[in-house]
């Protein structure tokens, strides 16, 4: 008797591990996603990923809830999301700050403290001037500074993807970026365009929303942009490519989360942001934004992602 009883136990034991990972699948989600968002309300960073994440809730099946945790370039939110249970119910908005904190010092954990579920979307740079400048091209632009080193004045904010930006566009013209440009340091889209308006500097790296109205009204122009293909709300302004310049650098938003999380519940988040993405209506709100569409799988994230970790580990350590 007791034999039967604990065969019957070894057998319900190995029925039940058999079925345990896809029964945990079909479990996940039960309750709302958290989608931390290491910005404050308002901002590019925090739109697209609403945008996006609205759309991918019907997908997953329950409520992607948006907080916003702003503070320490990205780091404090990324710290938090760090720190969490690797189940899937906490995820970070993530993009190149998680390189740039890591490099600039701010924290000790880099790309490797995460699983990368999906890319959303990017926000191809512009190369922005002010009309006061004497230059009125991008190949001009590389020109005078090369005869005038020190002359062209760049707002940007330390430590960040504008920095690694500035750091290309030196290394791949030939210029020495602590000589050639002198920098101001200007935290901020915002005040960096009154600086360029106000003529206290000559160039930024922006994007086409916040520069947009200037360029028409002539107090800016775009130079070039960094991106693969040409902007279609900008056609006529080349990409840094096709001069001659082989950068190519976005603001690329994408989900991450903690290390450890399950390959089958990051598989599904993936899956439902993969069909938001192909909603066109949710392609047309993000692309009016200014953005691209750029949906990539987890392994695409990786790779991607893997990909400008060289280039901003090489950007960071001109520095010291």
């Amino acid at each position: 008797m007791k034999k039967r009883q604990f065969l019957a136990a070894c057998s319900l034991a190995l029925a039940l591990g058999s079925i345990s990972p896809s029964f945990a699948a079909d479990q996940f989600p039960s309750r709302e996603v958290k989608l931390i968002i290491p910005f404050a309300p308002g901002g590019a960073t925090d739109v697209v990923f609403r945008v996006i994440s609205e759309a991918a809730e019907a997908k997953l099946g329950k409520s992607i809830v948006p907080m916003n945790m702003g503070g320490a370039g990205g780091s404090k939110g990324s710290t938090f999301v760090k720190g969490q249970k690797a189940d899937g119910y906490t995820l970070l908005g993530g993009h190149e700050f998680m390189m740039t904190t890591y490099y600039g010092g701010m924290v000790n954990f880099g790309l490797e403290a995460f699983e990368p579920v999906c890319t959303l979307a990017a926000t191809p740079f512009t190369i922005t001037a002010g009309t006061h400048t004497p230059f009125k091209g991008y190949q001009e632009m590389i020109d005078y500074a090369k005869k005038n080193p020190g002359k062209v004045v760049i707002g940007m904010t330390p430590a960040s993807v504008q920095y690694v930006l500035w750091s290309e566009i030196a290394r791949t013209a030939g210029l020495d970026f602590n000589k050639d440009f002198r920098v101001v340091i200007i935290n901020g889209s915002g005040p960096q365009v009154k600086a360029i308006l106000g003529k206290h500097i000559d160039m930024v790296s922006g994007d086409v929303p916040s520069n947009i109205e200037y360029v028409k009204d002539g107090r800016m122009q775009f130079l070039a942009v960094s991106n693969p293909t040409r902007l279609d709300q900008i056609a006529n302004v080349p990409t840094q490519k096709e001069l001659g310049y082989d950068v190519n650098l976005a603001v690329t938003r994408a989900v991450f989360a903690p290390k450890g999380t399950p390959k089958h519940v990051i598989d599904k988040i993936a899956k439902a942001y993969e069909a938001a993405c192909k909603d066109p209506a949710v392609v047309k709100k993000i692309e009016d934004l200014g953005n691209q569409m750029l949906y990539l799988n987890p392994e695409q994230t990786k790779e991607h992602f893997g990909k400008l970790n060289e280039i901003y580990k090489a950007a960071f350590a001109q520095q010291k």
